[in-house]
């Protein structure tokens, strides 16, 4: 009995925690700012309309604890800020709340992210945006060059991108369905940070072959280039390797076509098989902190419900 109110319990909080996911979004419209000192940085946040009354600013620095910077009403007003920030400040246009800070410093460099409450089901959460990263460079921002692996009979597609400044963007995967771009849904997320550049993979689940393959697209987000840039497989070679995108600061460079998969990852430069090794590892431990932030929710409920029963 005990087990299975626990599987009823991490089964609501799976589904609570994906639907307040996929309604309450809170939108970070730049994945980076670059700015040299003195300059002044805004980063805009927009609410789904599931917050229930103040909008969070936070700051996480490499290294440190997240620190709350201030909050505000969700109608506007004066913030309240905590110790320590006096040049941050913030404010609401249009539905839209924006964190000012004057006068950047080299301390300022940080991630930063908007929060709110939300309460679905009788349960709240704390919901954060995905962050906007501050770099105070004089260096400008370059684009990355980005190379599309792709292995038919492996149902993969791998997208890596390498020399990019800064060291942050965005990647996701769209379908061509014969009149437009689908977003393409994936049950786990496959993008990851690595030293030499970012890396996202695809498993296509239904049966593939290269015209398959040519529906798909990764999609690049990156300071370097206003627009999202979009790369796609385009050769006839089963395995082969497609390197044409375009790239803002420097030409892209093709690497060798090969017809074969695995010696591809093995010769081409972007990617080598010790880095693959630390991707797979990258991905197991993305499963497992999932399992196990799963778990410990599942635990909290069980003990709430059986002090409240």
């Amino acid at each position: 009995m005990a087990l299975r109110r626990i599987f009823v319990s991490a089964l609501v909080t799976a589904l609570l925690f994906c639907f307040v996911s996929a309604q309450a979004d809170l939108d970070q419209t730049n994945i980076t700012f670059t700015k040299t000192v003195k300059k002044t940085v805004i980063i805009s946040c927009r609410n789904a309309g599931k917050c229930n009354s103040h909008l969070h600013w936070y700051q996480k620095k490499d290294g440190s604890a997240m620190e709350r910077i201030l909050y505000i009403s969700l109608s506007g007003g004066k913030p309240v800020r905590e110790s320590g920030f006096e040049k941050f400040d913030a404010e609401v246009v249009g539905g839209t709340y924006r964190l000012r800070i004057n006068d950047v410093e080299t301390v300022h460099a940080a991630t930063y992210y908007c929060a709110c409450w939300v309460t679905e089901g009788g349960y709240s959460y704390k919901l954060f945006g995905p962050g906007t990263k501050l770099v105070v460079s004089d260096r400008k921002p370059a684009f990355p060059s980005v190379t599309l692996y792709h292995s038919p009979k492996k149902r993969e597609l791998l997208c890596v991108a390498r020399d990019m400044f800064p060291d942050v963007l965005k990647m996701t995967w769209k379908k061509w369905d014969g009149s437009k771009l689908q977003d393409v849904n994936q049950k786990i997320p496959t993008t990851i940070q690595e030293m030499k550049g970012t890396v996202s993979s695809l498993i296509i689940s239904e049966k593939s072959g290269m015209e398959e393959l040519r529906k798909y697209r990764c999609q690049v987000v990156h300071e370097g280039n206003p627009e999202a840039q979009e790369y796609k497989v385009t050769s006839t070679d089963a395995g082969g390797i497609d390197n044409s995108g375009p790239s803002v600061s420097d030409p892209v460079t093709c690497g060798p076509k090969t017809s074969n998969y695995s010696s591809a990852v093995s010769d081409a430069d972007p990617i080598t098989k010790s880095e693959l090794l630390t991707i797979s590892l990258s991905y197991c431990m993305l499963i497992l902190k999932s399992l196990t932030y799963f778990g410990t929710m599942s635990v909290v409920i069980y003990k709430r419900s059986r002090q409240t029963s």
